[in-house]
């Protein structure tokens, strides 16, 4: 079981430059090869879109802050692996 915060996956996110694959609570990220996290009444979904922005599976419900903190980092952290180059673009409205 994970301990993680908001907090400390905010710190890594940065520290790690995820921000890119990382949608936090929202459209912070790009839309494609990328994880997604939002609330859900009260719980969390997590999910992950592809290569063209288009949800990948159904949304994982979790009601477990931190267990869906913990998928939505590992999932952040794939996408970056499998693209070196990610970055986000400023001002990109798409």
């Amino acid at each position: 079981m994970t301990d993680l915060t908001a907090d400390d996956v905010q710190r890594i996110i940065r520290d790690e430059q995820l921000t890119a694959t990382a949608n936090w609570f929202g459209r912070t990220g790009r839309p494609q090869s990328a994880a997604w996290i939002d609330r859900d009444g009260d719980g969390w979904i997590v999910w992950e879109t592809d290569e063209r922005g288009e949800t990948f599976h159904d949304p994982l419900h979790f009601s477990s802050e931190a267990e869906a903190l913990d998928l939505f980092l590992k999932i952040a952290r794939r996408h970056r692996a499998g693209n070196s180059q990610a970055v986000r673009r400023i001002g990109d409205s798409a």
